[in-house]
C-alpha cells in the first residue's frame, strides 16, 4: 500500500480557508517592494550626469592650469549637490511647489560653480577664488529658497490677496539672487558688468524687501481674528478657575486687618447643618469658584495676558495653596 509523501500539498476545495503554516515552519518570503524614484530625484540624477560629462570633456579640451585644484573642486561641488538634493527630497514631500523650486536652485548652483571652476584663469589663488565664490553662491541661493518657502507657507490657507503678495515677493527674491550671483560666471569670460546692471540688481533687492514687508503686514492683519479667539478662550478658562473679575469701583470681599500679604479672607459663614456624605465627583462639582484676589484696600489684582491674577505685583497677596 502506497503512502503520500510528506511534502505533497493536500487538495483544497473551492471556498475553503487557506491552510495555516505549521508551527516552527519558516514563513514565506515577502514580496519585494516596488520603490520608484521621484521625478525630482530623476531629473537631479540626469542633470548631474550631464554636467559631469561636460566636466570630463573640458579635461581633454585645451590646456588648463591647476587641473588638480579644479578636479578636487568638482568633486566637492558634486558632494554639495548630492547633500542638497537629499535634503530637498524629504522636504519636497510636504509641499508640492518646493520640489521644482529646489531643483532649479540646485541646478543653478551646480552649473554656475562648474563654470567658475573650469573657466577661471589659473594661478596661485585659484583654489581660494573657487572656494569663496562657491560659498557665496550656495549661501545666496539657499537663502532665496528659504525665503520662498517662508513666503509661500505664509499664504497657504489664507485669502487670495496674501497669496499673491507672497508669490510676487518670491519671484522678486529669485530675480535678486540671480542678479547678484550671475556676475561671478560672467566675469570669467572677460565680460565687464556695466553699472546699470548693478542698479537693476539693487532695485530688485529693494522691491523684494518692500514685498516682504507688505506680506508680513497683510499676514498680521488676517491673523487678528485668530489672536482674538485665543484671548477669549484664555479669559474663559480664567473665569472658570477664579470667577469673574470685579468691576472697577466695586468693593471686593473684606480683607482681615494686617493681612496685606496674605490670601483674601472670606467673611465668616454660619455653620452648615449636617449634610449627607457625597462622592468625590459630586464634591468637585459643587465646589464654589474662588473669589478674585484683591489688595488690602479692596482693589482687584490686575490680570495677566492669559487671564490669571498677577500675584507678582507689589502688595499683592500670596496665591492660594
Amino acid at each position: 500500500m502506497s503512502t503520500a509523501a510528506p511534502n505533497d500539498a493536500a487538495p483544497t476545495t473551492p471556498g475553503a480557508p487557506a491552510p495555516t503554516t505549521a508551527p516552527g515552519a519558516a514563513p514565506a518570503p515577502a514580496a519585494p517592494s516596488r520603490h520608484r524614484l521621484s521625478t525630482f530625484l530623476k531629473v537631479s540624477i540626469i542633470l548631474l550626469a550631464a554636467l559631469s560629462i561636460s566636466a570630463i570633456a573640458l579635461v581633454f579640451v585645451g590646456d588648463f592650469e591647476g587641473k588638480v585644484e579644479r578636479i578636487t573642486a568638482t568633486f566637492l561641488i558634486f558632494a554639495v549637490f548630492v547633500g542638497l538634493t537629499a535634503l530637498d527630497t524629504s522636504r519636497g514631500q510636504r509641499n508640492s511647489w518646493y520640489a521644482p523650486v529646489a531643483l532649479i536652485a540646485n541646478s543653478y548652483i551646480l552649473a554656475l560653480l562648474l563654470i567658475v571652476t573650469w573657466m577661471s584663469d589659473g594661478g596661485y589663488f585659484l583654489a581660494f577664488g573657487i572656494f569663496w565664490k562657491a560659498i557665496l553662491v550656495i549661501a545666496v541661493t539657499r537663502a532665496v529658497v528659504a525665503c520662498c518657502q517662508v513666503l509661500l507657507n505664509m499664504g497657504e490657507g489664507k485669502p487670495e490677496t496674501l497669496g499673491r503678495f507672497a508669490f510676487i515677493t518670491s519671484v522678486l527674491a529669485v530675480v535678486s539672487g540671480i542678479l547678484f550671483t550671475a556676475p561671478l560666471a560672467i566675469e570669467v569670460f572677460d565680460i565687464e558688468v556695466p553699472e546699470l546692471y548693478w542698479k537693476i540688481a539693487v532695485a530688485a533687492l529693494l522691491l523684494t524687501g518692500l514685498g516682504l514687508a507688505i506680506t508680513l503686514l497683510v499676514r498680521w492683519s488676517y491673523g487678528s481674528e485668530d489672536r482674538e479667539a485665543r484671548r477669549r478662550a484664555q479669559a474663559a478658562r480664567a473665569q472658570e478657575s477664579y470667577g469673574p473679575l470685579p468691576a472697577p469701583g466695586v468693593p471686593a470681599a473684606p480683607v482681615a486687618p494686617g493681612a496685606s500679604n496674605a490670601a483674601p479672607v472670606a467673611p465668616p459663614q454660619p455653620a452648615p447643618a449636617a449634610q449627607p456624605s457625597i462622592q468625590p465627583s459630586e464634591a468637585q462639582a459643587t465646589t464654589p469658584l474662588l473669589p478674585w484676589p484683591t489688595f488690602a484696600d479692596g482693589q482687584p489684582l490686575p490680570a495677566l495676558p492669559d487671564g490669571q491674577p498677577d500675584f507678582s505685583v507689589p502688595g499683592a497677596p500670596r496665591p492660594p495653596q
